[in-house]
């Protein structure tokens, strides 16, 4: 009996992945220009470089860091720009954990965005994602489709600084959501 526990608590430690929720860590870009610009402003760069001291606090290193693809364009105030503020809002936190962004999807590619979240790669994993915050809600409801009892929220449009957080065990076809602040608001409007 006790060599049986002993292999089982081994498994766990040696094979954790095999276990568990997939935590999605999802952050709107941060702040942006009147104009759009498809850019941040100097708060939201602000914003970017303390975000990565935030994320690791309340959810430590991610396994992968996500966001739409910078070379697809958006149109800001009737004027098509490339689309940069989800990766300039992210990059710093990358930067601190060492790790590739993984940017091969367009904004309002939902299915493919929420497909690529779903492999099983990434049981078990904590993932950070930076989006367009009426998409990502969509990519929320989504991924916490098959419990019809979650609300997901709207996100205002003045709203920077909440973050969306999805727990998934698909082993146990449970699904939560809950909305966190970064706590980041009236940051200088200085570039720093």
């Amino acid at each position: 009996m006790k060599k049986i526990f002993i292999f089982i608590i081994s498994f766990y430690v040696y094979f954790p992945f095999l276990f568990g929720a997939e935590t999605i860590v999802f952050v709107r870009h941060a702040e942006k220009p009147e104009g759009g610009l498809g850019q941040i402003t100097c708060q939201g760069l602000n914003r970017a470089l303390r975000l990565p001291n935030v994320l690791e606090k309340k959810f430590g290193k991610p396994s992968a860091i996500f966001t739409s693809n910078p070379a697809e364009q958006k149109a800001d105030s009737g004027v098509l720009y490339s689309y940069v503020r989800p990766l300039a809002t992210i990059e710093p936190t990358a930067v601190r954990f060492g790790l590739p962004i993984y940017d091969k999807y367009g904004f309002k590619d939902v299915s493919a965005i929420v497909g690529a979240l779903s492999d099983e790669k990434y049981k078990n994993s904590t993932i950070f994602v930076a989006w367009e915050h009426h998409l990502l809600v969509e990519i929320v409801k989504t991924l916490l489709s098959a419990d019809k009892s979650i609300m997901v929220p709207k996100w205002d449009d003045r709203d920077f600084d909440s973050i969306y957080v999805v727990e998934i065990d698909r082993d146990k076809h449970t699904y939560k959501l809950r909305v966190d602040k970064q706590g980041l608001n009236g940051l200088p409007t200085e570039c720093p």
